[in-house]
């Protein structure tokens, strides 16, 4: 069930009143509390359409309590877009305005996008989920035991994800482009597994990143290519692509760091060559809106395959690997590369959140309730989840809380 907002003028005094009021009691309560405010506020006004100056002063305030110059979002409900803006800017050299339109890295999401190209291939019957990697990547050494497709879905592969020795040289490894993904996999292969692959949960990029060499190897096509044909243009992702940098790409926007003295500055150069798969996608909050809703009517997955997909893959031998165990906690909301959680009502909803170069973007899909929500920030310091949550509890009749975290 949504409720709509009244148009009102942005500065309607109870809204900033309500602003002030989730300011102080996050302070001293913490989230739950200044959740509900936001609720009562919006629930209490009688209305009949949702008016976007209520969403955008949403938005101002997350830039304001983030100090993300730039911070966009789309918003949908059964299958059609009823909010795209943003607020500050995108490119602060030209002060260029962020909207929904914007394009930036998406990070991690690019995960969530590349595992539906795993997906249809296996509907096809070209991979199976228990194939050992080695299959489609012979250029990967064989480990102690055998990686499956189905563990680097599921971040039990045991390959490490990045650590210091990334950074050697001034951090090269990072900055070089690379040509083919066999070369981007110098960067980790002939490391040693953290654990022996099955027995526990350790998220991963770079175990992520060989989506990239299977689509390659059994579709015959570029990766870029095969996602291109097979899953943004039947989405109508038309501003979705590899983030190169030489490319001139329209409405891109910068991502931004604070320095040791609290000053935004530009974030560290870094080609992603290295990751397309696991975190070097282009989109917009509209884009990731379109892969939602392709996914919500079966365009791109069959439902038995979404089913799957969504499913949460651990039992209760499959903890997150920690070295003290008292510290390891099954991982009950990973599914194949998705996340899930639920909210108080016991709704569901399937998602993930993506940090690169000084941005940080969440898409969030409640299928049931039909309602998708993206959001993105020019900022790499970002409680983007809590956010995207709050956005879409600005349309849902019940409060929403967040999953456990990793």
């Amino acid at each position: 069930m949504f409720f709509s907002l009244t148009a009102t003028r942005t500065e309607d005094p109870r809204y900033l009143k309500t602003i002030r009021m989730v300011t102080l009691y996050r302070f001293f309560f913490g989230n739950a509390l200044s959740i509900l405010l936001v609720i009562s506020f919006f629930s209490k006004l009688q209305a009949q359409t949702v008016d976007d100056s209520y969403v955008k002063n949403y938005l101002q305030h997350v830039a304001n309590e983030s100090s993300a110059p730039g911070v966009s979002a789309a918003v949908s409900i059964k299958g059609k877009t009823v909010f795209s803006g943003g607020v500050g800017y995108a490119d602060l050299d030209n002060r260029v305005p962020q909207t929904g339109e914007t394009v930036h890295c998406i990070g991690s999401v690019s995960k969530a996008v590349a595992v539906i190209a795993i997906m249809q291939l296996e509907e096809k019957g070209l991979l199976s989920l228990t194939d050992e990697i080695q299959k489609y990547l012979p250029y990967m050494p064989k480990k102690q035991k055998p990686i499956t497709i189905n563990h680097i879905l599921t971040h039990t592969s045991g390959i490490r994800h990045y650590a210091k020795q990334d950074n050697d040289n001034y951090g090269i490894k990072r900055m070089r482009h690379y040509d083919t993904f066999e070369e981007a996999t110098t960067i980790f292969r002939d490391d040693p597994l953290l654990f022996e692959p099955g027995t526990y949960y350790s998220y991963s990029s770079y175990s992520s990143n060989l989506m990239h060499g299977i689509v390659e190897k059994v579709s015959g096509m570029p990766f870029e290519e095969y996602m291109k044909k097979n899953v943004w243009q039947p989405a109508g992702m038309l501003s979705t692509c590899f983030d190169i940098p030489s490319r001139i790409i329209t409405n891109r926007g910068k991502g931004y760091v604070k320095d040791e003295a609290g000053n935004l500055i530009n974030a560290p150069y870094e080609d992603v060559s290295y990751k397309y798969a696991g975190g070097g996608i282009l989109s917009t909050p509209e884009d990731m809106l379109k892969l939602a809703i392709a996914l919500n009517k079966g365009i791109l997955l069959k439902p038995a395959t979404l089913e799957k997909l969504y499913k949460p893959q651990f039992d209760r031998n499959k903890k997150a690997f920690k070295p003290d165990a008292s510290q390891q906690k099954e991982p009950s909301w990973q599914g194949l590369i998705w996340w899930s959680g639920k909210d108080r009502q016991g709704r569901t909803w399937y998602g993930h959140s993506g940090t690169v170069k000084g941005t940080r973007s969440f898409l969030m899909n409640f299928p049931a309730e039909q309602l998708v929500v993206a959001i993105q920030a020019n900022i790499g310091s970002i409680k983007i989840d809590e956010y995207a949550l709050e956005l879409a509890e600005l349309f849902l009749a019940e409060t929403v809380t967040l999953p456990a975290k990793q």
